[in-house]
């Protein structure tokens, strides 16, 4: 769900508390000044063909439009600072997540594709061809946002997800919030155009937000029909890398996949 932004950094905080302990990040999210989706796609309109052309060779040709394209953003919106402060609420993880009851919460979800898909208004594709090793663990979610959770029989050899939410209504999964030096990079998924970055905003126990750059966290992020998909792999011994998770993303699909059933004694 980053979309529920991250689950690595979810679960390191989940060894630190209490079995009764909440966590608030995706609440928080949704209620931050930049997570308008439309921010991120604002364009203005009646600009004339010379005054195009002339932004554009612009932004090639020198140093400082090289810097102002990387702040030119489709599908993510910056942080002001690399780090930065974010008080926590006392609001428990499954009032983040509406479909809690049926589905379980983010970190252990129970539904199929099909069960999640006949409890939201948009499309959800789902991974048409699921990479050997990872197993298809379950979906949660909510009325306009839905995560897909993926995961090694190891759970320390890392995890796949993907949030989908709709176009038109932003949650606070579908806020795409990347740091400000992070290098977000223009990629192309098929026709359709998409944005890829490494590393992570992790929040630490006391609320203390802070980019970290290295962290093995992929995620790539584009918009397809109706819906916007985040796709989110971490890993410290199975690498993927920008191209083989385009390629996964250019398998998305509507039609049934076979999926290996999950082995015996699977963590969710």
């Amino acid at each position: 769900m980053n979309h529920l932004t991250d689950e690595k950094q979810m679960e390191e905080l989940l060894t630190r508390a209490t079995p009764n302990s909440t966590g608030g990040l995706d609440q928080r999210l949704a209620s931050a000044p930049w997570t308008t989706r439309t921010a991120n796609r604002r364009r203005t309109l009646g600009v004339t063909t010379l005054a195009v052309w002339m932004l554009t060779l612009i932004l090639v040709a020198t140093p400082q439009g090289s810097a102002i394209a990387q702040d030119i953003l489709q599908f993510f919106t910056r942080t002001e600072s690399d780090t930065y402060y974010q008080p926590f609420e006392d609001i428990p993880f499954e009032e983040t997540t509406p479909f809690h009851e049926q589905c379980g919460i983010p970190i252990f979800p129970t539904c199929s594709v099909d069960e999640i898909r006949d409890m939201v208004d948009f499309e959800v594709k789902e991974i048409g061809n699921i990479p050997d090793g990872i197993y298809y663990v379950g979906a949660t979610g909510g009325p306009d946002f839905v995560e897909l959770k993926y995961g090694y029989e190891n759970r320390f050899d890392g995890n796949l997800s993907v949030g989908v939410d709709a176009v038109e209504k932003p949650s606070a999964v579908g806020t795409g919030i990347v740091a400000k030096s992070a290098n977000v990079q223009p990629v192309q998924i098929g026709d359709l155009s998409g944005e890829y970055y490494t590393g992570i905003l992790f929040q630490d126990e006391n609320g203390n937000v802070s980019w970290q750059p290295d962290d093995p966290t992929s995620t790539l992020r584009w918009e397809d029909g109706g819906s916007t998909y985040t796709l989110s792999y971490y890993s410290t011994t199975i690498p993927l890398s920008k191209e083989e998770l385009i390629a996964l993303a250019e398998t998305m699909t509507t039609d049934p996949v076979e999926k290996q059933p999950l082995p015996p004694g699977f963590i969710r």
